[in-house]
């Protein structure tokens, strides 16, 4: 049981990678526990998908990943592995049609954004590969300095960059034609994505500049699930060491839905009202009671055999 725990806690310590990523780790970890202890050791699931939500809680493909493994596993452990592989191959499928809307949401146009998305980056990889020419404003991203190593790699990549602080972007909007975002959760009342998402998404609606969000349907939090969701404050030494005052290092904000144009999906571009009807849609496990109680009062001595 030690080295899934294990895992879970780099992924816990995870701060340069984003929700794609985290979720593939969480995935192939979850699978390499069902193939290895499943069959000899069931009662180690719930402690292990209390860690795996628990590892990054504002992170919906985690949750959601959790539920679907409930899900799964009422019905049995065979169940379960067989979810987790269709997850690492389905991965491929639903990027290449994501990348196919987001090429049309944003071919021409120039982009404002901020941070690191991933999905994002392979957008812009594709229209590079079809031959047009990109061009992107990015801030800063304090205080893990995101937007800069975006900024290094777009270059790198050949795009014409401009680099700003994060207190600029907001007054550079009026520069681009379109901003375009990640996330890492959506809930029926909103967007959470990187600090400062929300006062670009008021200044991009006061312009009416197009404000898109790039994600898969599976970083969508249905109301049941979000009981488990939580956006911590992180160390406050990234921001100033030793202070003699509270430090506030909130790594993502929370954008009301309706200010968001669309969000760019393997099912094409979703309005909020449909991002909301798909949500409410989504089947969540009884199980799940029984995670909550165990993140609650979780027993004296956890299985680590």
């Amino acid at each position: 049981m030690e080295k899934y725990l294990k895992r879970i806690k780099e992924i816990a310590a995870d701060r340069k990678h984003g929700a794609r990523e985290l979720y593939r780790w969480a995935v192939e970890n979850l699978l390499k526990w069902v193939k290895e202890r499943g069959q000899q050791h069931p009662q180690e699931l719930i402690p292990l998908l209390a860690k795996t939500a628990k590892a990054q809680p504002s992170m919906a493909p985690l949750l959601n990943l959790v539920n679907q493994v409930l899900l799964a596993w009422e019905e049995d452990l065979q169940k379960v592995q067989i979810l987790l592989e269709e997850a690492l191959r389905g991965e491929v499928t639903s990027t290449a049609i994501l990348l196919e809307e987001g090429v049309k949401a944003l071919r021409g146009r120039r982009i404002v954004t901020l941070s690191r998305s991933s999905t994002l980056l392979e957008v812009i990889n594709a229209l590079l590969e079809q031959g047009e020419k990109v061009e992107v404003l990015i801030s800063e991203g304090r205080p893990l300095m995101g937007g800069v190593a975006t900024a290094r790699l777009l270059h790198q990549m050949g795009l014409k960059v401009t680099l700003c602080t994060d207190g600029l972007i907001f007054s550079l909007v009026r520069e681009g034609d379109v901003v375009a975002l990640g996330a890492d959760a959506i809930t029926h009342r909103c967007l959470v994505n990187r600090c400062g998402t929300y006062p670009l998404a008021l200044v991009a609606k006061d312009r009416g500049v197009p404000f898109y969000t790039f994600t898969d349907t599976g970083k969508l939090l249905p109301p049941a699930l979000v009981p488990l969701f939580e956006i911590e404050d992180h160390d406050p030494g990234e921001v100033l060491e030793n202070a003699p005052f509270r430090i506030a290092n909130y790594y993502f904000d929370e954008t009301p839905l309706d200010y968001i144009t669309a969000a760019v999906t393997e099912k094409g571009q979703l309005i909020p009202e449909e991002l909301r009807r798909l949500m409410a849609e989504m089947k969540v496990s009884p199980r799940l009671k029984e995670l909550e109680e165990h993140l609650k009062n979780p027993p004296p001595h956890s299985a680590h055999r």
